[in-house]
């Protein structure tokens, strides 16, 4: 701690940075986003540092176990490691992070870039701890248990609400949420009605049932989707194996997980699912729901994607939806099946909602882009290195010139100061802004003179191309090598990007 007789510590000369976080718009005031502030501002004051305003950095709604969410945390530590700054305050651990790996990695990338760690309320200090962690681990690993405990305890009220008939979550089509209570919304329900009415008697497909469905919303006689727009074949099939439609609520069906810092959703195994039968009106018989869910088309027909070697690379000239593989089999006179594939707009299968392209067979297609690649890269082979180089002279060019511009912009700042335009503030922040661009750009520089680099991206291209003879093996890596993108057009034209071009940069 600083002594009393000692010369006040300015914002300049020691740059520190407050943070604050607050998970909801609902937190309790004595985790406000003001409230956090005030104690390190107090904190500051009291050890002889000058407050300002600038310090601050908030990350708001954003929970403490999504890392990588957390914009204003992720510039603190891109500060550090650029070696801005020299201390960080936070008013408790668990505004540093709920996620006892987080919390580690967050202090191990501060003090590994020479910045303080401060946490008021633990009283937590690296100046002072020095290679004792145990208060700073034990302190992340009860505000890591925290949202857990919280979690549980909230699932458990919400399973009580449910088992009591209320309602959470989104509201389904076909209904509205009254006093926390599922009710039937009759014009939407006709529409959920109809759809199994059209599967189980009519015998319609899916596909056929989407189509049917647009045409009356474009005549105005069927409600569209809660969403707006048109009718999906994947919200057809959703809407046939959805148990809501016939009463029941299931309960964890799923759970939110973190991957890389980031919430991401997935479907937990039916033994942990809690089936709460006849919780709310339905608006099919049950036993039209099961009638539907037996066909062996829903259950048991699982349509396979053939392999596809394009995928991803390919958009309808028309609408620019991905293309897709469909496939297709025709019965002979002699009991066998002759099989083919053939591209398809995405979109048009879903809704027929884009033009039909003539059937294009995979194989013709594949033999097709193979010959143009040929065609292409004949040309391209002979002056690789050359072009490479050209790109990369170019890039050079361009951020040396870059570079130039922005010193002479630095010495005409200087000159402005020294005329008494600019105060010293202004004329020491703006320059420290250059700089850092300046810095960047030769980091740039840098990596664009290593001859490595070089090396391995012209060596990655040409392995692409010495496999292009070798039709039998699939070429799914060679093909995201060689091509940006596809455009297949209604007339049959096929235009492709190249990534070995000379105007490719």
């Amino acid at each position: 701690m600083i002594e009393e007789n000692e010369k006040l510590t300015t914002y300049r000369e020691y740059p520190y940075l407050v943070y604050a976080r607050v998970s909801t718009d609902k937190d309790e005031q004595k985790d406000s986003l003001t409230n956090q502030v005030d104690i390190c501002r107090y904190w500051l004051e009291q050890n002889k540092f000058e407050w300002n305003e600038r310090s601050i950095l908030q990350d708001e709604a954003k929970s403490g176990t999504m890392f990588l969410e957390r914009t204003a945390m992720q510039l603190i530590l891109k500060k550090a490691r650029n070696r801005e700054i020299k201390m960080v305050i936070f008013k408790s651990i668990h505004r540093l992070a709920r996620d006892l790996k987080d919390a580690l990695e967050i202090k191990e990338v501060l003090l590994g870039h020479g910045v303080r760690v401060v946490t008021i309320e633990e009283g937590y200090d690296s100046q002072y701890e020095g290679k004792n962690d145990m208060k700073f681990e034990m302190f992340s690993m009860f505000a890591a248990q925290y949202p857990k405990t919280q979690s549980v305890s909230i699932s458990a009220a919400l399973a009580a609400k449910v088992r009591k008939g209320h309602h959470i979550g989104k509201i389904p089509y076909g209904y509205d949420r009254v006093n926390q209570l599922l009710v039937i919304k009759e014009d939407e329900a006709a529409v959920i009605r109809k759809i199994f009415n059209w599967y189980n008697y009519y015998g319609y497909g899916q596909k056929t049932i989407t189509n049917k469905l647009n045409e009356g919303v474009e005549e105005g006689t069927i409600l569209p989707p809660k969403s707006g727009g048109i009718w999906q074949l994947t919200t057809i099939q959703r809407i046939l194996r959805n148990r809501t439609f016939c009463g029941d609520f299931i309960l964890n069906q799923y759970t939110n997980v973190k991957v890389d810092g980031r919430k991401k959703q997935i479907k937990n195994p039916k033994s942990k699912w809690t089936i709460i039968k006849d919780h709310h009106p339905a608006i099919v018989p049950r036993e039209e729901f099961n009638k539907a869910n037996n066909k062996k088309v829903v259950n048991n027909k699982r349509k396979v994607t053939p392999w596809n070697e394009f995928r991803g690379l390919l958009k309808c000239g028309h609408c620019g939806s991905n293309m897709i593989i469909m496939q297709s089999w025709k019965r002979k006179k002699d009991g066998t099946k002759t099989h083919w594939k053939y591209l398809k707009c995405s979109k048009y299968r879903r809704s027929n909602k884009c033009v039909n392209h003539p059937p294009i067979t995979y194989e013709d297609f594949r033999k097709l882009i193979l010959q143009k690649l040929i065609v292409e890269t004949t040309k391209a082979r002979f002056n690789l290195e050359a072009n490479v180089s050209k790109n990369d002279q170019i890039k050079v060019k361009k951020i040396k010139n870059e570079i130039a511009n922005l010193n002479n912009k630095i010495d005409r700042l200087l000159d402005i100061y020294l005329e008494g335009i600019l105060n010293k503030f202004d004329y020491e922040n703006k320059r420290e802004e250059l700089q850092k661009r300046i810095q960047q750009l030769e980091d740039k520089l840098f990596t664009l003179n290593m001859e490595k680099e070089r090396a391995i991206s012209i060596k990655t291209i040409k392995e692409a191309l010495d496999q292009l003879n070798d039709t039998n093996k699939d070429l799914f890596h060679v093909f995201n090598v060689l091509i940006e993108y596809g455009v297949i057009y209604i007339d049959g034209t096929i235009d492709l990007k190249y990534k070995f071009n000379e105007d490719n940069e």
